[in-house]
């Protein structure tokens, strides 16, 4: 069931109704994670007014701490709701500069910068080879601690098995050893997002490029559009992304409120 307030309704993946869905926008900056949340593809919260005649709703992605603005919100409100999620993490927001909704959100923000999203990609393109006695394979459990992005995997889905469930990792090995992990996931609208972790010990030496290619590859062969998403100060990530041919950049404003200690709590029941 739902849990409510006078104001505020927090609503499990399987309440979402259409009503509420249908305030999100999806030309949104990196809306394939709100979508996933939605969708049950991700970890997230998600906050309305009311689910079947919603005036607001605000959802936040669990691995980054992003949030998505629907509807008209109350801006005291929203300032309310999201100095409460600062209790559990940091929240982000990306909007373009010119976006309205800026004014449901506190000022000044901890952290002003710039985020880039890849899509288009130019696929069909030879794939690398793999370096001398490396091997390609499926991120399973069985590689335990191994895997670089253990953490982010479990936030961005709950757990490492909902992640292996939902998602697509790829990894690159030798002597069984992991060198680079590639992983594809949240889907959503048959979009589906791409990161890489390379081990600290085995960092310039091509292996992020190598991983990504096969496993777009692969999500490519099964139907899916592939999704890159990186800071804009991040500039290994988007020269990857480049070399990995993705033809259509699009630049967005990216605001954060670091996390902080308070003694009240989110004002829902």
């Amino acid at each position: 069931m739902a849990r409510q307030n006078l104001s505020i309704v927090q609503l499990s993946p399987g309440e979402v109704t259409p009503e509420v869905k249908g305030l999100f926008n999806p030309r949104d900056p990196a809306s394939l994670r709100c979508q996933a949340v939605l969708e049950d593809h991700a970890a997230g919260k998600i906050f309305t007014d009311h689910p079947e005649t919603p005036a607001w709703v605000v959802l936040q992605e669990l691995a980054f701490g992003s949030i998505y603005l629907g509807g008209k919100l109350d801006v005291d409100l929203a300032k309310e709701l999201i100095g409460a999620l600062q209790a559990d993490g940091d929240v982000l927001v990306g909007l373009q500069d010119e976006d309205p909704r800026w004014v449901y959100l506190p000022s000044p923000a901890d952290y002003a910068g710039f985020t880039l999203e890849f899509t288009d990609r130019i696929g069909g393109s030879e794939l690398p080879g793999l370096p001398e006695g490396c091997e390609l394979r499926q991120l399973d459990e069985s590689l335990g601690k191994q895997i670089v992005g253990r953490n982010m995997l479990i936030h961005m889905f709950g757990s490492i098995q909902r992640a292996l469930e939902w998602g697509h990792g790829m990894c690159l090995l030798r002597a069984g050893e992991l060198l680079c992990e590639a992983f594809a996931g949240p889907a959503a609208n048959g979009i589906i997002e791409i990161g890489v972790e390379t081990h600290p010990h085995h960092l310039h030496h091509g292996y992020g490029y190598i991983t990504c290619a096969h496993l777009i590859a692969k999500m490519e062969g099964q139907g899916y559009q592939t999704y890159w998403n990186c800071a804009q100060s991040n500039q290994a990530s988007a020269g990857l992304a480049r070399k990995l041919a993705y033809r259509s950049e699009n630049q967005y404003r990216l605001k954060a409120w670091f996390k902080k200690s308070r003694t009240d709590s989110m004002p829902v029941n």
